[in-house]
């Protein structure tokens, strides 16, 4: 039997060799789809170039480029090409774009174009969070003429029309500038800006708006309005919010990207006794005032820091009282703070301004001069004061202020601002430098200076004022009033001592013999005058005995407490030159 074939045919000779071929062919498809992506539709030969803002140096897509012979129309990426091998000159024009002529020096190179806007444009982003910001202010300051201004749409986006070059383009920000560029060539017409505008509304613990309350983060301070809402601008990234107004604890909080801060604050009104630095210097007499604060309603003390004589009872660096021989040191100011603090009772400076002996009589230039003998004029006690219109003798308390605050103190108390009250006054010479300015304009003044150098601090400023200003549309002669003070401090104290009344003074026969209704009376009248600074009012009242009239203690005391309470006041402070209080008068704790 015949076995099975094992016949195989032969291979042929192109299919050993078709793979060879297959890969030439697939190169050259390739190359093909290669040189079509990167050629496109541009013919081989012709003028060739790119198109840009002028500005921005972003590229310009759909600019009609034009020569004798031929035109064409440029890419998204502003590049062309003319098919004209001859052209010497091309012409170029878009929408929005001053059109342009451009010489071809060489055909074989690429002619770069820049079309100078006639419409500029641009946009606005949050730098944080890439947002397109809708409002902002755009202004195009042009050399010689008129400000072009606009705003950002919806999107962020902006345009001016007429804008030329070397123009100023501005990005404002609720008025404040967040952006600034020339227009020349790369300027930067997308701003990124980062809102800094802190908002929020100030309430008291029932829900009511808090008026007059001061915002403030870093050096930056605003107040809330009337509705209790409050805007602070230029804000920074980071900080600390601080909340206060008198009668209030005050509220803190962090800035947030958010960039709002809302605050309910609690009432607090302060209740003081006041204390000489000789007390607070004292081993003994201090510990007994601090001991009235914590058994009874008491919560703040008055300190002073410099009084009358013109001595500052502190270690202050103020290179000018050091070289007055000013002062004489009777405590630790800062230990005084610390202890207060500790204790959760309110800390007062007081600083006595312009009765100051010691500034006059060593600094006859700063001193008030007497007209009739050349001398340093004098009061009817002998009492030297300087010059209130001298702005080195601001200059000075101002220092030691900030100086009182910065070691801690929340609140600085100014007295003796004022002009003398005594003495011969037709004598007093305050100089020729100063015929223009009145006696109300050098205290307002200094008040206005003194209150610009406390805000960072955070302190609050008081002014003692005589109980008179209460009644007093002028001045008094001496340079107080209440309506012309109150805008540029945050606590009024007028001095409403029963006992400094004429008689017949409020109708009252012996107006000491009525101590409720003197303090009362007085609150009344001066909020009326002045309704928008009632709530700054916190009076001085008078825990001694003086001139005709009852003896004082605690029924009296109790009497004038409870009319400043009546009143609506925002607390009281109890005035003994001695500091021996009548405790009876006062709630237990």
């Amino acid at each position: 039997m015949m076995g099975r074939s094992t016949f195989t045919p032969r291979r042929k000779r192109w299919e050993r060799v078709s793979w060879w071929y297959s890969s030439i062919f697939g190169v050259a498809m390739v190359a093909l789809l290669l040189t079509l992506i990167f050629s496109g539709d541009d013919p081989v030969d012709g003028v060739r170039g790119v198109v840009r803002d002028a500005y921005s140096g972003d590229p310009v897509g759909g600019a009609n480029i034009a020569t004798l012979n031929a035109t064409a129309t440029s890419k998204a990426d502003g590049s062309f090409v003319v098919s004209d091998t001859t052209a010497t000159n091309v012409t170029i024009s878009a929408e929005d774009y001053a059109s342009a002529q451009v010489a071809v020096a060489d055909p074989e190179s690429t002619i770069e174009i820049a079309l100078v806007p006639t419409t500029v444009r641009g946009s606005v982003k949050h730098s944080r969070t890439k947002e397109p910001l809708p409002g902002i202010e755009i202004v195009a300051t042009n050399p010689g003429t008129a400000d072009l201004t606009t705003v950002t749409d919806a999107e962020g986006a902006w345009a001016l029309e007429g804008v030329t070059s070397g123009a100023t383009i501005t990005a404002r920000f609720e008025g404040q500038t967040v952006g600034t560029v020339v227009l020349g060539a790369n300027a930067n017409l997308a701003f990124e800006i980062r809102p800094d505008v802190l908002t929020g509304t100030i309430r008291s613990a029932d829900g009511t708006p808090v008026p007059g309350a001061i915002v403030q983060v870093g050096d930056l301070t605003t107040t809330s309005t009337s509705d209790g809402t409050y805007r602070l601008v230029a804000v920074p990234e980071e900080g600390e919010i601080e909340v206060r107004k008198p009668g209030f604890h005050p509220a803190t909080g962090s800035v947030t990207s958010a960039l709002t801060f809302d605050a309910t604050l609690e009432q607090f009104a302060v209740r003081a006794l006041y204390a000489t630095a000789l007390t607070v210097g004292n081993s003994e007499t201090w510990p007994e005032l601090l001991n009235i604060a914590d058994t009874t309603e008491i919560n703040a003390m008055v300190v002073d820091l410099k009084d009358s004589s013109g001595h500052v009872f502190f270690d202050t660096q103020v290179p000018l009282a050091a070289q007055l021989g000013a002062k004489n040191v009777l405590f630790d100011a800062a230990a005084v703070v610390a202890e207060l603090k500790a204790k959760n009772i309110y800390s007062i400076a007081r600083i006595v301004v312009f009765e100051d002996p010691i500034l006059a009589d060593a600094r006859p230039d700063l001193s008030i001069m007497d007209a009739t003998t050349g001398d340093v004029w004098t009061t009817f006690n002998g009492l030297a004061w300087v010059n209130a219109h001298e702005r080195e003798v601001w200059q000075y308390n101002i220092d030691l202020a900030v100086e009182a605050a910065n070691l801690g103190f929340d609140e600085i108390q100014l007295d003796y601002i004022r002009f003398p009250s005594d003495g011969v006054l037709e004598n007093a010479d305050y100089g020729p430098d100063f015929e223009g300015e009145t006696r109300l304009q050098a205290i307002t003044g200094f008040l206005e200076r003194m209150q610009t150098a406390l805000r960072p601090t955070g302190a609050l400023l008081a002014i003692d004022i005589f109980g008179l200003t209460m009644w007093d549309d002028g001045d008094g002669g001496i340079g107080q009033n209440f309506e012309a003070m109150a805008p540029f401090v945050d606590v009024v104290c007028p001095m409403i001592y029963p006992s400094h009344f004429n008689p017949g003074d409020l109708g009252l026969d012996i107006p000491n013999n009525h101590p409720y209704d003197v303090i009362k009376m007085s609150l009344d009248a001066g909020a009326a005058r002045v309704p928008d600074a009632a709530g700054k009012l916190r009076p001085w009242l008078q825990d001694f005995s003086y001139g005709a009239g009852i003896e004082y203690g605690d029924a009296e005391v109790a009497a004038q407490i409870q009319a400043s309470d009546d009143a609506g006041a925002h607390g009281w402070m109890l005035w003994s030159p001695g500091n021996v209080y009548h405790d009876g008068a006062l709630r237990r704790e």
